[in-house]
């Protein structure tokens, strides 16, 4: 939920990056905004990236309850290009243990926006689910991040095509820096972020910045995506009497602790709701469940990247799936939140994101 400054400036990519880190300084301050506490690290960069398999984000899964509703939606505001769409069964891409029950045929629409693509699932094609509220301090995935220019924003655009807005006073101006913020929720009751900034880095009239979910625990995060990544988190931070930020999440009080990745797509970022308090996953989540479902890495060489991760024990799920030209190995990280990591073998080129990379982790 906050972007920090760099000198003069405006890093713009997620909202991983959103607040000036000494945006009130309680030597100088006398007011009750004194109390403010904003901390947070430098940048860290990995000095190489080695010969990594991990390309970055290839989509981000999104179980929905009607897909011509979703595609509506989303395309008012957002470049969004169906790809491909399909039925399918279940168990060709799920392993049954993710499904919180049997399946036959499921309905799937591929989705290509400019920075990730977005996988659209309905489980039950002929039946409307009902929406889902994800709590906004979870656990687990929790949103979307939509950036766009201030010289064209997406937010009014979601506004109009019915965005429920979670955020208060919105948009939200946190720091005077050229960043606005707005939480919302689409027709199924999933959450977004809408970030709208004065300095683009992107040329698009909207781009999908980052994955956001919150943990009950940020540092077994931290520990777990630093291997999984195969490099550290870019940023951390802790937030408290921060009414902005309470005005964005719409939740009084908030203490917040938090941590972002970057790879060389998008971001991934996790929050640590201290008060409210995260609960704790005692189960893995379903994928069945209305909302995003799993987040899926293209490698190079999935076989190697599974010998890769099981020594340094992260453990695949069951044998691989080989679905629509794409053999895939899946995984829990520490919160139950489904990953995979997915290996083009025959499917076309197009559907790589080869032609996404456009952030270079060692200088972003």
């Amino acid at each position: 939920m906050v972007k920090p400054i760099l000198a003069s400036l405006v890093l713009t990519v997620g909202l991983s990056s959103c607040i000036q880190s000494a945006s009130v300084s309680p030597d100088t301050a006398n007011d009750a905004a004194a109390a403010q506490r904003v901390t947070q690290t430098g940048f860290s960069r990995p000095v190489t990236l080695g010969n990594t398999r991990l390309k970055g984000v290839r989509f981000i899964g999104k179980t929905v309850s009607d897909i011509d509703q979703t595609i509506a939606f989303y395309q008012t505001a957002v470049p969004f290009e169906l790809v491909e769409r399909y039925r399918v069964r279940a168990s060709e891409i799920f392993h049954p243990q993710f499904m919180s029950k049997d399946h036959g045929e499921v309905e799937v629409a591929l989705i290509r926006t400019t920075t990730v693509f977005v996988k659209l699932i309905d489980f039950d094609p002929e039946i409307k689910e009902p929406p889902y509220a994800k709590p906004v301090y979870g656990p687990g995935y929790t949103h979307l991040c939509f950036q766009s220019p201030a010289t064209n924003p997406a937010f009014p655009k979601f506004k109009k095509a019915g965005l429920e807005l979670v955020s208060r006073n919105a948009p939200v101006d946190l720091g005077g820096y050229g960043v606005t913020y707005a939480y919302g929720r689409d027709p199924d009751g999933t959450m977004i972020e809408n970030e709208t900034v004065d300095r683009p880095r992107r040329a698009d009239r909207a781009w999908i910045t980052h994955i956001g979910g919150a943990t009950s625990d940020v540092e077994r995060m931290v520990d777990f995506y630093t291997g999984f990544i195969g490099y550290g988190a870019r940023r951390r931070g802790e937030y408290s009497n921060f009414p902005k930020m309470d005005d964005v999440a719409g939740i009084d009080g908030l203490v917040l602790k938090s941590s972002w990745f970057v790879v060389r797509n998008m971001e991934i970022e996790f929050w640590e709701y201290v008060k409210p308090a995260t609960p704790v996953r005692t189960a893995p989540a379903k994928v069945d469940q209305i909302g995003y479902n799993m987040t899926a890495f293209e490698v190079t060489d999935a076989d190697a990247e599974r010998e890769r991760l099981e020594k340094s024990g992260i453990k695949m799920i069951g044998p691989a799936k080989v679905s629509k030209g794409w053999k895939i190995y899946y995984a829990y990280d520490p919160d139950g939140n489904l990953i995979s990591i997915q290996q083009n073998i025959s499917a076309p080129k197009s559907e790589s994101i080869d032609d996404m990379m456009w952030i270079d982790p060692t200088t972003f």
